[in-house]
């Protein structure tokens, strides 16, 4: 059984989130994150399915310039304060420059 996208990004946002060290805040926003990735599961989890594993491929494989865009996403729709994204911005604007 496959996994959903939404659950992919709210995970790879999760840990573009964890690469923003010069955010005061970001352990305070890693734990609303948390909560709302447990109650969409409660919503739409697939009985079976190894989201641990799911987990760590998201964590190893996915770029950084891929996390910060999917936490740009988990933000939105999470209405979290602007304070992050526009962090978010400029690391992505940083990568964009140095690729």
């Amino acid at each position: 059984m496959e996994y959903d996208d939404p659950y992919k990004y709210m995970i790879s946002g999760y840990y573009g989130i964890e690469l923003l060290d010069e955010y005061k805040d970001k352990q305070y926003l890693l734990k609303d994150i948390r909560i709302y990735i447990n109650n969409y599961l409660e919503d739409n989890k697939i009985d079976g399915f190894d989201y641990e594993s799911l987990n760590d491929e998201i964590e190893k494989t996915r770029s950084d310039l891929d996390k910060f865009q999917d936490a740009l996403i988990l933000l939105n729709d999470m209405n979290a304060p602007m304070e992050p994204s526009i962090l978010i911005r400029n690391r992505i604007d940083e990568l964009k420059r140095n690729n």
